[in-house]
């Protein structure tokens, strides 16, 4: 369930195949592991029809849509690896 503070950036469209192996989909390369090279969609409706588009073509997964949150002052994964190096230098 979304909190009602959490902000909607976008929306990505990701594969589930039969092995559990989850993949995002990026027009350009196809597939990709990581999320961040995956194209991310603004509009909810545009990345509806690539995810029919594409689930029609693919009998070896389940496509789906999946929002992105705006990352919250907890989530800032920088700031934590940051924080830890000054750490270890001082």
């Amino acid at each position: 369930m979304q909190d009602t503070d959490e902000v909607v950036v976008g929306y990505l469209i990701q594969r589930e195949d039969n092995d559990g192996e989850i993949t995002f989909w990026d027009p350009t390369n196809e597939w990709l592991e990581d999320p961040n090279e995956a194209k991310l969609y603004e509009k909810q409706e545009e990345a509806e029809a690539d995810a029919k588009s594409l689930q029609d073509g693919d009998t070896t997964g389940t496509v789906t849509v999946e929002l992105v949150f705006e990352a919250g002052d907890d989530d800032d994964w920088d700031d934590e690896e940051d924080e830890e190096e000054e750490n270890k230098k001082a």
